[in-house]
């Protein structure tokens, strides 16, 4: 795969995956069926954190080694409330793995 052709996967993946943890930080507690408020912080809170994380990492930074660590912190943190699901665990993986091999791909000249 071309380098413009990951770092536009990946830009998808992450913004996705940011989506993702957005809506289910929103959806949770109306639909989940939660018996404390401790439970909704355990919730909203990792999910939020994470889709900050990933936009920030993905929109805020050049690609790069901190990039990609706050790419795939994001992606990790936001993760582990969902971790039931199938696709939230193999998103996150595709999303770390296309952020490591972007940030260690060489520079190309201009």
């Amino acid at each position: 795969m071309s380098r413009d052709g990951l770092a536009a996967a990946t830009r998808f993946l992450v913004l996705a995956l940011s989506t993702l943890y957005a809506l289910a930080a929103i959806a949770g507690p109306v639909l989940g069926n939660f018996d404390s408020a401790g439970q909704v912080v355990g919730w909203v809170v990792p999910l939020l954190a994470g889709a900050a994380l990933l936009a920030g990492g993905q929109l805020l930074l050049p690609a790069g080694t901190a990039s990609a660590a706050l790419v795939s912190l994001g992606a990790v943190l936001g993760g582990v409330p969902l971790f039931w699901t199938l696709l939230v665990p193999i998103a996150v993986a595709a999303v770390i793995a296309c952020s490591v091999r972007l940030a260690r791909r060489p520079a190309t000249p201009a």
